[in-house]
């Protein structure tokens, strides 16, 4: 979905608590306190504990803005990133650790972000060789706030896939925004990672991973455990719907799935609806299914032929299109140029290998 979309559904947007009772918890720990009650933003640190324990954005803005008064620190994300393991994200923790293979958890972990913030997104897509991860800013914040959750997300994505490899981080590129630059030493603790700025043109953070790396096995695979910790994640993916967009979620899922084009009953199954319960839903938003299907595809078909190097019939292929021919025509009707046209504006001249 494009960034202006999230933004308008910024107001009702909460935040899972468990992170930042992780960062009241370091600040306690180094000996500082608050420079004013949590009740004064509307919630105390019991209420950060509670299983499903939310918190609106503006009262992380002014958590975050308390906590960096009390410290005087600007690199409290960056710390509390550090802390954070795939446990710190409850059922989806567990879904991560036993998943096969490296490349299988960071699909489980584009596939529930929503379950961890709704800050940012991730994408998960991949060309001939590498592995890209990207996370954009998803809402509207403060700048302080922008940039405690950049430092925490750079710092959690490492500590976590040395969790998940045992210790065997393997070299890989981590791009971070040019107004990170100023912390450059900082960054080098993340070592085996060659840490760059800027030089990937946006706002949010891209990590960059071999394919040998994610076709690393995880030692705590298990498949039987894996299938329960995902239940348990459908279900709570199910809740987020309950009280909110089902065209939204629906568009959030088909954009951020990314080897094939979900099919309706697929979603539906996952949140315990019938087809027809998910149409007469989508119809009350003045919404339907095809329609969000086929803009959540030409938008992922926009973001392959622009950020990555796969041939435009392996796009076709991923997208659910039976061949490239039907791709290509799908794309002129909806763009007004082909797929070749799209990629050589956006990214300069084809190399041969990328245009069948």
């Amino acid at each position: 979905m494009p960034v202006s979309s999230r933004l308008a559904r910024s107001e009702s947007a909460r935040l899972p608590a468990r992170y930042y009772a992780l960062l009241l918890e370091m600040i306690g720990n180094a000996g500082n306190s608050l420079p004013r009650p949590l009740s004064t933003i509307g919630f105390d640190a019991l209420s950060l504990q509670r299983p499903g324990a939310t918190l609106a954005l503006e009262q992380v803005d002014t958590l975050i803005a308390a906590a960096v008064e009390a410290t005087a620190r600007e690199d409290l994300g960056f710390h509390l990133g550090r802390l954070i393991k795939p446990s710190s994200h409850e059922f989806l923790g567990y879904a991560l650790m036993t998943s096969a293979t490296l490349d299988d958890a960071l699909r489980l972990a584009a596939r529930y972000w929503r379950l961890i913030t709704p800050t940012f997104s991730l994408r998960h897509h991949r060309d001939d060789q590498d592995v890209c991860i990207d996370l954009e800013p998803a809402l509207p914040m403060r700048p302080l706030t922008l940039r405690f959750h950049l430092e925490a997300l750079a710092a959690a994505f490492h500590e976590e896939i040395g969790f998940l490899l045992a210790g065997r981080i393997p070299a890989y590129d981590l791009f971070l925004p040019e107004s990170l630059a100023g912390a450059a030493s900082r960054y080098r603790q993340l070592a085996p990672a060659r840490v760059h700025f800027a030089a990937h043109g946006h706002a949010g953070i891209r990590i960059v991973l071999s394919g040998e790396a994610i076709a690393r096995p995880l030692a705590l695979a298990d498949r039987h455990a894996l299938k329960l910790a995902r239940l348990r994640c459908d279900e709570a993916l199910s809740r987020l719907t309950v009280e909110g967009s089902m065209a939204a979620w629906i568009t959030l899922m088909l954009e951020e799935s990314n080897d094939h084009q979900p099919r309706q009953q697929e979603l539906a199954r996952m949140l315990n609806l019938s087809t027809r319960t998910m149409n007469r839903r989508l119809a009350a938003e003045g919404q339907g299914f095809r329609n969000l299907g086929n803009l959540a595809r030409q938008q992922r078909a926009c973001r392959l032929l622009a950020g990555t190097r796969l041939a435009i019939t392996r796009i076709a292929y991923q997208l659910g299109y039976r061949d490239a021919a039907n791709f290509s025509r799908a794309f002129r009707r909806h763009h007004g140029m082909s797929p070749l046209d799209y990629r050589t504006r956006m990214s300069g001249p084809v190399d041969p290998g990328q245009r069948d």
